[in-house]
């Protein structure tokens, strides 16, 4: 699994049970950039990445939870619910901006025969392969965070690549 160990967070105490935070939150790999995923519940995050420094925070107040990055010399904003699938984001550097994590992961692998397993073993509610394109899209339940669901496929004897996937931009239609 391409997954960079770019930087070294800090993080504070761990999520409720319902809205699970990355143990370890890094930088991951979606669609083809680096991100990092911001953390679900009260935390401070310092990361050394290929971009540069970034320096954040997430906290909750009454209404939801809001996401600082320090990046570039620049300070960015954002501002989620508490939980549920639009609570997850992530920051891309590339893009400075933050980013809304999709609730499904892209998976790669040898053998697409076995994607019906994979998909079970992480309660996964619908995966489609798109052999003739070299990847699946698994899509996950509300309750499982997509990187947890990466750190489930890590290791496992199909060697599966997992990586993020995040919403893309809006298109403007003439």
């Amino acid at each position: 699994m391409k997954r960079h160990c770019l930087v070294a967070l800090l993080l504070g105490a761990a999520a409720a049970a319902q809205e699970p935070a990355p143990e370890r939150p890094a930088v991951f790999v979606a669609q083809g950039r680096d991100v990092v995923v911001m953390p679900s519940d009260t935390a401070s995050m310092r990361a050394e990445s290929e971009f540069g420094p970034i320096e954040g925070r997430s906290y909750a107040t009454q209404t939801g939870r809001v996401h600082i990055v320090t990046f570039d010399g620049e300070t960015f904003r954002a501002a989620t619910p508490m939980d549920g699938p639009t609570s997850r984001i992530v920051f891309d550097p590339a893009q400075r901006k933050f980013v809304q994590l999709l609730p499904s992961i892209r998976v790669e692998l040898k053998d697409y025969s076995r994607l019906d397993d994979i998909a079970g073993l992480i309660g996964a509610t619908k995966a489609t392969a798109f052999e003739s394109l070299g990847f699946a899209i698994v899509d996950l339940p509300e309750t499982l965070h997509p990187v947890e669901a990466i750190a489930m496929l890590d290791g496992l004897p199909e060697q599966p690549s997992a990586s993020l996937r995040i919403r893309g931009p809006d298109i403007q239609w003439r």
